[in-house]
């Protein structure tokens, strides 16, 4: 295993889960809408569904619903981005030792969180992926238009869009995906899929740029005051330092006789 905060492996977990709903939701909408073009009329055939299952509905325009999905989608992973950012943010300063001032601008979290990490910021996104890094804020300007229509201008948004788009052919190879990015009037199922799998590909990047090393890991430890009562139990004490490291961080490569010898000096 890599290296990976708590908040990363939480994150992971949490989209795989809503990725099989959603994927589960799009077969039975696409299925639903197969069978609504075969019966001849849309309207009946829904109107028989919502009598078969006691739901009440209104008619439904399938270009307005096949639209409006994908938004509800990427609305759901914008709440999970702005989660685990806050909660990467907390992971950080815990293992680090290094409080985050993120201050007052009006600037996004993540945008306020890459600035003052202490990091050179071009450096970091060249070798997270600028890319991921820049899908994941035309998505959250899609989110922020849906929630707050009139407040986001059309503009505002399609200068995002346009810039992601210089982007398609490098999305295209990244992510395998075809269709993809769109506008907000085009939105479809691929874009959601574009968005969870950026925001995957950005957390398990940044994990991997800001790897802790050996002497960092054993600050950690001090601060901790890990198993103290162990210390002299050699044995003992790097299982448990072995089995803390893996079940917290996924670290699997540390030097635990160096870190140990350390420890005990």
């Amino acid at each position: 295993m890599a290296f990976r905060l708590k908040s990363v492996a939480e994150l992971r977990k949490e989209l795989g889960q809503y990725d099989a709903v959603v994927q589960l939701t799009e077969v039975s909408v696409r299925d639903f809408i197969d069978n609504a073009k075969k019966h001849g009329s849309i309207k009946e055939y829904i109107t028989e569904q919502s009598q078969k299952y006691n739901i009440r509905t209104n008619d439904v325009e399938m270009d307005l619903l096949m639209n409006r999905l994908p938004l509800q989608y990427i609305a759901s992973v914008q709440q999970y981005a702005e989660y685990f950012f806050y909660k990467f943010k907390l992971d950080y300063e815990e293992l680090f030792d290094f409080k985050i001032e993120l201050g007052d601008s009006n600037d996004a979290f993540l945008e306020k969180l890459i600035t003052k990490l202490p990091y050179n910021k071009k450096k970091l996104l060249t070798e997270v992926g600028e890319v991921h890094y820049d899908i994941i804020k035309y998505y959250k300007k899609v989110r922020n238009k849906y929630s707050h229509y009139f407040q986001i201008s059309d503009s505002s948004i399609k200068t995002e869009f346009d810039k992601l788009l210089l982007k398609k052919e490098e999305i295209t190879e990244k992510y395998e995906l075809t269709n993809v990015p769109n506008d907000y009037e085009n939105l479809n199922f691929n874009d959601f899929m574009l968005f969870t799998r950026a925001l995957k590909y950005f957390a398990n990047n940044l994990c991997d740029f800001i790897k802790p090393d050996d002497d960092l890991i054993i600050e950690h430890l001090k601060r901790k005051k890990f198993k103290l009562n162990l210390l002299n139990k050699e044995t003992r004490y790097k299982t448990a330092m072995k089995m803390y490291l893996m079940h917290e961080f996924g670290i699997e490569d540390s030097n635990i006789d160096y870190i140990y010898s350390a420890l005990v000096a």
